[in-house]
């Protein structure tokens, strides 16, 4: 067919096949557009009488006319075949974003929103659609929902042209009322259009049987398990929406999409699944000393109060490093908890003079805007911990969350004795965050002066490790420094058993000494103790890619962005795994839910030259040359000398098709000091071009000698 005229269509390609037809991509001579042409089943055309009453059902159906609704342009016959002219769609169906895994709360009710006011636009004509399932819900380049096949709709209560399925996935959406083959109405999209929420939410069909007869006697008999059985995040009243959608009653189940609809916009049903219950950002705290010096102390009373509230099982507390990016900028509490997604934040200030300090903090509702708790300590220097345990007991009293003997007893515990080694320890927390071999080397300095003093100051240890294996990786590259992150981790573990995410340190150094399989253990059994800490998913699922495993290493990843909702690192490895794989559809999809968290974290920091990187990436596999090179010479004003800024640029001149380019890019990473990505190189599926290339294979070896 593709390449055949007919009428004044050109057929384009093959688009898809179901049971209901094939569609082609076809080019409208006429009106200079591209549309897609679905070709009927045989068994509609053959019949005189199913014929005219489908033309009729898909006139009516071509009347509708609303923005979450594909277009009919028109009904053809040409040689005995029936086809329908329609608006072309450039997108993924929703099938495949669920492909990539369970889609978020807030995300659904987006869609699900768009998809009831489709079908309210149709219901309101008496037009029932009678095949609404997630292949027939398109997701556009830009967001929007648009839902297809309207052309074999049902008018009113007339006869069922189309027989019950002959696949499983067609049948599973079906009501209890269509598979028994009586008449439908309203009602029976409604059911479907539950069973499309219930996929997005949970990644499986709430109606699986193996066989369509299996299939059939579930849709009939059995009740599926509660959306909230799946995950721990669905909210109650959007749990028990979908529990009256499916309801095998036609008389007990929800009438009509409006009464969907204003549900899903109620104040009540606001919800944004990122906000877990009770979820906190501390806010580097404002230095308001005259000396500016002091930036040093400031920063480290707030990592010690995220520390501290870090210990209580019942408030997730968004790590350091993802709220560094907000440091030293004026920046709305409001805004802030949009991005990261939490439900309070904890903003500050300190004044330290002599021995005297001051310190100021409030805890901010995000859902009123308002504080829900604020105070002020002056107090002497030496008494610092007594201020932060405080402020960490206090929030939790504001949250209403009750500590156990465990907890009550770690936050009591002061990490030292000596002010000077807590002040050594501070500084070198302060160079580390600067970024650099340079404070990097300062900041190891700094933590070897602290343990000088106190020998027994665990935090010490933990950062020192952290230190050593940034030297490594991103700036030395000697293996020396292996050693000595497993030493640091061992005495921290050795001090202090509660600080478990050392395991994961030493599950680092396992993959980067190549010890993949002994790497994969140590992960497997952290998570076992603590499921929610992003890095132990990160470093497993790249392990996993790293050794081929790609169904696994999706598994981690995909974990590791709902730990991290607001962080483009997840969805670039989701993305690189999928073009492994070779599924272009879900690698598209993770990419644009990259660039969409890159947009708004360089929002808040403009500086941030992995990010910019990684977005130019993106725009060189979306075929947007122009972006993909300003985009470069922006990394390269921020970050000139930054290993993975320069390694991402590499990528994307290499998909630009600039080998020349990538390879000078490439050598710069490598010279910086990144020396320990032979193993993401030879993984990389942006390098495939390169693979036979003598010169990429020199530096391959080179890096390897």
């Amino acid at each position: 067919m593709t390449g055949k005229t007919i009428s004044h269509y050109k057929i384009l390609k093959k688009l898809g096949e179901g049971g209901m037809g094939v569609v082609y991509l076809a080019e409208d001579s006429k009106l200079e557009r591209k549309v897609a042409i679905k070709f009927l089943p045989g068994h509609i055309a053959e019949k005189t009488e199913e014929r005219e009453r489908f033309k009729t059902e898909a006139k009516a159906a071509a009347a509708l006319n609303h923005p979450k609704i594909t277009t009919i342009y028109a009904i053809e016959e040409t040689n005995d075949r029936m086809y329908i002219v329609m608006e072309y769609i450039d997108g993924i169906e929703l099938k495949d974003r669920i492909r990539s895994g369970p889609i978020s709360v807030e995300e659904t009710i987006k869609i699900a929103v768009q998809i009831a006011e489709g079908l309210e636009a149709a219901h309101k004509k008496g037009i029932v659609h009678r095949d609404i399932k997630s292949q027939n819900i398109m997701i556009t380049t830009d967001g929007k929902i648009k839902v297809m096949d309207f052309g074999l709709a049902k008018v009113g209560k007339g006869t069922q042209l189309t027989k019950v399925g002959s696949t499983v996935g067609t049948v599973a959406s079906m009501s209890p009322e269509q598979v028994r083959g009586e008449d439908v109405d309203q009602r029976a999209d409604i059911w479907s259009f539950g069973v499309v929420l219930y996929e997005m939410l949970t990644g499986e069909l709430p109606f699986k049987g193996e066989y369509e007869a299996s299939a059939i006697y579930e849709i009939l008999n059995v009740d599926p398990k509660p959306v909230s059985s799946f995950r721990k995040d669905i909210p109650e009243n959007l749990n028990i929406l979908i529990s009256k959608m499916l309801q095998k009653d036609v008389m007990k189940r929800i009438s009509s999409t409006g009464e969907i609809l204003k549900i899903l916009n109620s104040k009540q049903f606001e919800y944004n699944v990122s906000r877990a219950e009770k979820s906190i950002a501390v806010l580097y705290f404002e230095n308001m000393s005259p000396e500016k010096e002091n930036e040093y102390f400031c920063a480290g009373i707030t990592e010690d109060i995220i520390i501290d509230l870090s210990k209580i099982k019942e408030i997730k507390v968004i790590p350091r490093a993802d709220v560094f990016s907000f440091r030293s900028k004026e920046v709305n509490s409001a805004k802030v908890g949009e991005i990261l997604g939490v439900t309070h934040v904890l903003k500050g200030s300190v004044r330290k003079s002599g021995q005297q300090i001051r310190v100021t903090a409030q805890l901010i509702d995000m859902q009123s805007g308002y504080p829900i708790w604020a105070e002020r300590y002056d107090r002497l220097l030496e008494n610092i911990f007594e201020v932060q345990i405080e402020i960490s007991q206090k929030i939790a009293e504001a949250l209403k969350v009750s500590l156990s003997d465990s907890e009550k007893e770690s936050l009591a515990q002061k990490p030292t004795d000596d002010l000077r080694a807590h002040d050594f320890y501070m500084r070198g927390r302060d160079y580390f965050n600067a970024g650099g071999k340079t404070n990097n080397e300062s900041a190891i300095k700094m933590f070897e002066q602290a343990i000088a003093i106190d020998p027994n100051y665990s935090l010490v240890y933990v950062s020192l490790a952290e230190a050593y294996s940034f030297q490594y990786i991103f700036y030395d590259g000697d293996q020396k420094w292996l050693g000595l992150v497993i030493t640091a981790s061992e005495k921290a573990k050795e001090l202090d058993p509660n600080l478990l995410e050392v395991e994961v340190t030493k599950g680092i150094v396992l993959f980067h000494q190549k010890r993949f399989d002994e790497a994969k253990r140590t992960f497997l059994k952290f998570i076992q103790k603590k499921d929610d800490y992003y890095p132990a998913y990160f470093w497993l699922g790249s392990t996993e890619m790293i050794t081929n495993e790609n169904e696994k290493a999706l598994k981690h990843f995909e974990r590791a962005a709902e730990i991290k909702p607001y962080s483009e690192e997840p969805w670039v490895h989701i993305d690189l795994v999928y073009r492994k794989m070779g599924n272009t559809s879900a690698s598209k999809i993770a990419a644009e839910k990259m660039i969409e968290a890159i947009k708004k974290k360089v929002e808040n920091n403009a500086q941030d030259g992995i990010a910019y990187s990684r977005a130019a990436a993106y725009y060189a596999v979306s075929g947007d040359r122009t972006s993909a090179l300003e985009i470069i010479n922006k990394v390269m004003e921020i970050s000139p000398n930054d290993g993975l800024a320069l390694y991402n640029c590499a990528c994307t001149y290499a998909q630009l098709g600039q080998k020349d380019k990538s390879m000078e890019f490439l050598k710069k990473a490598l010279a910086t000091g990144y020396k320990n990505i032979i193993e993401w190189i030879e993984n990389d599926p942006d390098f495939e071009s390169l693979r036979s290339d003598s010169e990429f294979k020199e530096i391959l070896n080179s890096a390897n000698g």
